[in-house]
């Protein structure tokens, strides 16, 4: 609900090049994702192009205004503002491409109202939040102590690393030889869940739920499909980052990423889109527009959805194989419905904090409208 009237990106010509020239570089779609790969490429002399089919780039991470209230599409709980180690991931890819952003530093990350009086804050004070859980649970002091304490050895394994894909065999490799013993560190964790980890600590049935809590409300699954390294990230950069939220609204992360991407000489086309990537020889070379255009380039790199990119962009009959079966163990969570609202600031109770997440039986925090997730970010930055 943010009020500030920041810059609006000018949509570029719908062809600010020749389309003959060869690209190194085409990113379909002008979300983080995309923007962090197309700047990133930009910053080392790349040639960039980026096609973003609406008005703004950002996608999830944009904005909209309605009388005279600005919205953030998506989350505004925002990680990776922090200025040490390796996890600050977004003042990273900021600074790669001289650019920096004003950030509103958020002393609690979620405020929880959750079954059986359990009302507790995420404070940014590591030792704060543990008081505070284990006020409610003082028998479990230990294991919740061992719990978080195991998170943060994963985290610290993280931090010393560049955070690339854990997925990616060469990365892999490379990052082994420049850091074996954090490699060596996560190793043990990698086919683990945070809900095995919580349940050699943790036997209260209800501090195990306030765990599933804590890993779905950012993973949409409970703790035992949440991957221990994932978890360990989340639960441990909160305190040691913090959530940071940016003036002027999220959307001012994707702006600048733009602007980054522009100085070093990339290009953005608005209001492009992409309706077909171009094969010659099983090889991407290209991509066609609504408007029948086509662009050449050396990679054609795709920032839409994998449905979208496998079933739309790519002739349908000839989806790899790893695709198929991902989509055939693909199993789709329920929907979420967001309402975007203006409210009155003298309603809201005095000291309110910025997220909250309130669930009324625990048996329903996967079901639609089970579990419902309030942010109020003019609350840090009116």
């Amino acid at each position: 609900m943010t009020v500030h009237s920041a810059p609006r990106p000018t949509p570029k010509s719908i062809h600010p090049e020749p389309v003959d020239t060869i690209y190194d570089a085409i990113i379909i779609g002008s979300g983080i994702g995309g923007l962090v790969t197309a700047s990133q490429l930009a910053a080392k002399g790349a040639k960039v192009l980026v096609l973003e089919r609406y008005l703004i780039p950002g996608g999830s991470a944009g904005y909209f205004e309605r009388q005279g209230y600005r919205f953030d599409v998506g989350a505004s709980m925002i990680f990776g503002f922090g200025q040490n180690g390796t996890t600050n991931l977004l003042t990273r890819a900021l600074t790669a491409v001289h650019q920096q952003l004003e950030t509103l530093p958020d002393p609690v990350q979620i405020h929880y109202h959750l079954p059986n009086g359990l009302d507790l804050k995420v404070h940014r004070d590591y030792e704060a939040f543990l008081q505070a859980l284990i006020l409610h649970f003082p028998h479990e002091a230990q294991g919740i102590r061992r719990f978080y304490d195991e998170c943060w050895r994963v985290f610290n394994c993280l931090n010393t690393m560049e955070l690339l894909s854990l997925e990616e065999p060469r990365y892999l490799m490379r990052v082994f030889f420049q850091h074996p013993l954090a490699c060596l560190g996560l190793v043990q964790y990698l086919p683990q869940n945070a809900g095995d980890v919580a349940r050699r600590h943790i036997q209260d049935p209800d501090l195990l739920r306030f765990i599933d809590m804590e890993c779905y409300c950012w993973s949409v699954v409970p703790a035992g499909q949440t991957p221990m390294i994932n978890a360990g990230m989340v639960f441990c950069d909160r305190h040691y980052g913090g959530i940071r939220y940016p003036k002027g609204g999220v959307g001012q992360i994707a702006q600048s990423l733009v602007a980054g991407m522009e100085a070093a000489g990339g290009r953005i086309l608005y209001r492009s889109r992409v309706t077909q990537i171009l094969m010659e020889n099983n090889q991407a070379v290209g991509v066609r527009l609504a408007s029948g255009l086509e662009y050449r380039g050396k990679r054609i790199i795709s920032n839409a959805t994998r449905w979208d990119t496998f079933e739309k962009l790519l002739p349908i009959d000839r989806m790899p194989r790893a695709e198929k079966r991902w989509q055939q163990r693909y199993r789709q969570s329920p929907s979420f419905l967001s309402l975007h609202l203006g409210v009155k600031a003298e309603l809201l109770p005095k000291g309110v904090e910025c997220h909250h997440i309130i669930l009324e039986d625990w048996a329903t925090m996967e079901s639609e409208q089970g579990t419902i997730f309030v942010s109020i970010p003019t609350l840090l930055d009116p």
